[in-house]
């Protein structure tokens, strides 16, 4: 089994209280390109007993996740990112409707969120699909890069660069991954139940050979 393809990514506000864990307000956060997770080396704590090792216990302590995708569209990075957005008036001349600053300031404070994202997977000649939720996310302020427009058009992606940590839930989750699944949809439908995700907030167009593929 091989991982060919990446997609939905969905985010979602987290909040904890005591060990009672929600999920609001959330979106997404474009089209993937890349997801890589990279987890804390942690050092086994060992008990030694008649001069060999008797137990021994090793814990998650944390993360780093790059997200990648085709764009970050500054409403969604105010959401995830907690840049203030400041309404543009009185500029003679211009057309465009409802223009807005997005600023990084003293208050700017990114949130807690958790992040879903769905694996596509190819097992014996047959797609499969994996559900993967990081429980509880905080992203870091991403600086600016680009380059001129030339031939060939250099397509230019956004990363934002995250810590992972464990949820606040009983246990203390960090990572969930569902079992192999038929389509696409049902994938999809975990992940926007787990974050309570409402109807009404738009899933992200499947690329165009996504519904032949299936």
């Amino acid at each position: 089994m091989a991982t060919i393809g990446l997609s939905k990514p969905y985010y979602a506000i987290y909040k904890a209280v005591g060990n009672t864990v929600t999920y609001s307000n959330g979106g997404v956060l474009g089209k993937f390109t890349e997801l890589s997770l990279t987890l804390n080396d942690a050092d086994a704590n060992i008990l030694y007993a008649n001069n060999a090792p008797a137990e021994s216990e090793s814990a998650f302590t944390g993360g780093q996740v790059a997200i990648s995708t085709d764009d970050l569209l500054p409403e969604v990075g105010s959401q995830v990112l907690g840049t203030r957005k400041e309404a543009v008036s009185g500029i003679t001349g211009l057309t465009t409707k409802d223009a807005a600053w997005y600023i990084d300031d003293d208050d700017s404070n990114a949130p807690y969120i958790g992040v879903g994202g769905i694996l596509k997977k190819k097992i014996n000649g047959q797609y499969k699909y994996v559900a993967l939720i990081l429980n509880k996310v905080q992203l870091s302020t991403p600086g600016d890069q680009a380059v001129t427009q030339g031939e060939p058009v250099n397509w230019q992606t956004s990363t934002l660069n995250g810590t992972v940590m464990r949820s606040d839930a009983e246990k203390h989750p960090w990572r969930r991954k569902s079992s192999l699944l038929d389509t696409e949809a049902d994938a999809e439908l975990l992940i926007r139940s787990f974050l309570n995700i409402p109807d009404d907030v738009p899933s992200p167009p499947a690329p165009e050979d996504e519904e032949a593929d299936a």
